[in-house]
C-alpha cells in the first residue's frame, strides 16, 4: 500500500504537490490558530485571519521547493553511493580472483616439486620389478610402494582442488586439518629450497574450528616468507605458530630473512605493491590476505615488533626476524569447541 502511494506520489509534478500542501497547510493554520485564539480567550481579528492565511502561503512554497530539491540530491547520493559500493565489491573480487589465481601458480609449482619424487620412485618400482625377477614377497613390496606414492599424489591434488574451490571458502574446519592441508601443499617446495619449515599449534586453552579461506591468508604468509629467503644462503627458518586464547586465534608467521625496510612498512598491504620482479609477484597476496582477515574475520593483520613468540608452549625468541602477526576474534567463522576452563 505504501509502495503504491509512493509510485503515485513519484508520478506527480512538484508544483502540484507543493500547492497541495500549501492548501493544506494554510486550512490547518487557519483552524489552529482560530483554537489557539479560543483558548487564551484572545479576540480573533481579522489579522488574525488573514495572518493565518498569507504566512503559510509565503513561506511553506519556499520551504518545500527546497525540501525537494534537497531530497532529490540525497536521492542521487544515495544511488551514486550504491554504485560506488558496488564497483569496490566487483573490484574486490576481482583482486580476490587476481591473488587466488597468482596462489593458484605458486601452488602449481609447489605440486610439481611435491609429484617429481613419487613419480620418480613408482618409476623405479616398475623399472626393477621388469628388469629382474622378484619373489611374490619382493613383488607385493614393490607394489605397495606404488600403491603408497599413488595414494600420495591423490590426496595432493585433493588438497589443492579442495584449496581452490569456490565453495570451500567458507567451509569449517579442524585447525589441525587446516594445517595438515598446508603441509601438504608446501611443506616439500619449501624443504627443497633448504628452508626449515617449523609449524607448532598451541591449543591448549581449547580446539578451534575455522573457515577454510583462513588457509588462503596462512600459504601467502609462507610464500612471501619463502621469497624472503632467496637471497640467504644457509640456517633458512620459518616458524609459523597458531594459538587460541580466550579471545580467539592468533598467527605468527616469523622468518630471518632481510627483512622489511622501514620505507615501505606502511604501504606492504596495499594493492599491486610488491618489491619482487613483475614475474615474481603480483602485489595482491598481502592486500587480499588484509581484506580476508578484515572484512571476513573481522580481526587485524600487521608487522609484529613483538620480541618473544604469543605462545608459552612454544616460546621463541623473535629478535632479527620478520613477523607477521594475525588476531581473528571468536565468530561464526572461528569457533572455540572445548576450553580446558
Amino acid at each position: 500500500m505504501l509502495n503504491r502511494i509512493m509510485i503515485k506520489l513519484a508520478s506527480l509534478s512538484e508544483v502540484f504537490i507543493i500547492t497541495i500542501i500549501t492548501l493544506i497547510l494554510v486550512i490547518v493554520s487557519m483552524f489552529f490558530v482560530y483554537f489557539l485564539a479560543w483558548i487564551f480567550e484572545t479576540q480573533y481579528t481579522s489579522f488574525i485571519f488573514q495572518s493565518s492565511i498569507i504566512t503559510p502561503l509565503v513561506i511553506s512554497p519556499g520551504v518545500l521547493y527546497v525540501v525537494f530539491k534537497l531530497s532529490k540530491h540525497l536521492l542521487y547520493f544515495k544511488e551514486f553511493l550504491h554504485q560506488e559500493i558496488q564497483k569496490n565489491k566487483h573490484q574486490d573480487l576481482i583482486l580476490f580472483e587476481e591473488a587466488r589465481y597468482a596462489l593458484m601458480g605458486e601452488m602449481m609449482a609447489n605440486i610439481s616439486h611435491q609429484w617429481k619424487q613419487p613419480l620418480n620412485t613408482i618409476g623405479l618400482a616398475i623399472f626393477s620389478l621388469r628388469t629382474s625377477a622378484k619373489s611374490p614377497e619382493e613383488m607385493e613390496k614393490h607394489f605397495d610402494i606404488m600403491e603408497d606414492n599413488v595414494s600420495h599424489l591423490a590426496t595432493t591434488i585433493d588438497d589443492f582442488m579442495s584449496f581452490f574451490d569456490k565453495k570451500t571458502h567458507s567451509e569449517m574446519k579442524d585447525l589441525d586439518a587446516i594445517i595438515k592441508e598446508i603441509k601438504s601443499i608446501i611443506y616439500t617446495h619449501i624443504a627443497n629450497q633448504n628452508i626449515e619449515l617449523e609449524i607448532n599449534l598451541d591449543n591448549t586453552h581449547g580446539d578451534i574450528k575455522i573457515a577454510s579461506s583462513v588457509s588462503q591468508i596462512i600459504l601467502n604468509l609462507l610464500n612471501n616468507a619463502k621469497d624472503a629467503l632467496k637471497e640467504r644462503v644457509n640456517d633458512k627458518k620459518i616458524r609459523l605458530q597458531l594459538t587460541s586464547t580466550q579471545f580467539g586465534l592468533e598467527i605468527e608467521c616469523c622468518d630471518n630473512g632481510s627483512g622489511i625496510d622501514e620505507k615501505i612498512k606502511d604501504k606492504i598491504f596495499d594493492p599491486y605493491f610488491t618489491t619482487k620482479q613483475k614475474k615474481q609477484g603480483t602485489g595482491i597476496g598481502l592486500y587480499m590476505s588484509k581484506e580476508i582477515v578484515y572484512k571476513f574475520f573481522d580481526g587485524k593483520i600487521d608487522v609484529s615488533s613483538r620480541k618473544f613468540s604469543r605462545s608459552s608452549k612454544h616460546p621463541e625468541d623473535n629478535s632479527g626476524k620478520t613477523c607477521f602477526y594475525i588476531a581473528i576474534p571468536y565468530s561464526p567463522n572461528c569457533i572455540l569447541e572445548k576450553s580446558d576452563g
